[in-house]
């Protein structure tokens, strides 16, 4: 590497004698062209991409992930109670609270995500399963949004406040509009299928490159990766 730093760094535009042997009266004989000197600073300056996501990401992604282990069953509780019960209305605190939090935890991931660099799918992986993963993240990262904006959008155009955690209430973006809480309601509820289903495959996948294909994917999301990817 410091020989090939030696040579990038050359101000003259001729073979550095170190990599090559020759004395400079005879290398002027054998001037370096362009794309070789752009080509040996590229592989000066060319960082491998990581192996594993990056702290931030990953506790984010661990947080998330316990939001959504809870605010589910929580839903499916909640909504069997009698309209009366007395403790109806802390559960359904609870579970908005859940989900606010879980759409700042996405949107600072998605900011996070876009201004670093991630690891690479393992080249083992085949093009199709690669793709199919691209589109299942992407999916994920809308049902993690619009989730929260759907129940909120609901509760607020239903007449409902929405307290995060009882310390504060959160700021009105809709006024009281039935036809609005009765759409916004519906996207809650079919995104919910949808958040089953695309939370189901992650995992199946995961554990299905895990166990069956020997490919170390939960690695990259706990820090313990040490291959490159592609290498295996």
């Amino acid at each position: 590497m410091e020989t090939l730093l030696h040579c990038v760094n050359q101000r003259e535009t001729h073979l550095c004698p170190t990599c090559t042997g020759m004395t400079f009266s005879q290398r002027k004989k054998f001037p370096m062209s362009e794309s070789s000197r752009t080509t040996a600073s590229a592989a000066v300056n060319t960082l491998p991409r990581p192996t594993t996501y990056s702290a931030t990401l990953r506790v984010l992604h661990w947080l998330s992930a316990l939001c959504m282990f809870i605010v589910i069953p929580l839903a499916w509780y909640m909504t069997e109670l009698d309209r009366h019960d007395p403790h109806r209305v802390t559960w359904f605190t609870l579970h908005k609270s859940i989900g606010l939090t879980v759409l700042l935890l996405t949107v600072i991931r998605i900011i996070t995500r876009l201004s670093g660099t991630v690891p690479a799918l393992p080249a083992r992986i085949p093009a199709m399963e690669r793709a199919l993963a691209h589109i299942g993240h992407g999916l994920l990262y809308l049902i993690l949004l619009g989730m929260p904006i759907s129940g909120y959008l609901n509760s607020y155009a239903g007449g409902h406040p929405v307290e995060w955690f009882w310390l504060f209430q959160v700021p009105v973006m809709a006024s009281p509009d039935r036809p609005l809480a009765h759409l916004a309601g519906q996207t809650h509820r079919l995104l919910a299928w949808a958040t089953y289903a695309l939370i189901a495959g992650h995992v199946l996948a995961v554990a299905y490159h895990q166990l069956v294909q020997r490919i170390d994917l939960l690695g990259r999301m706990t820090g313990r990766a040490t291959s490159v990817p592609g290498q295996k």
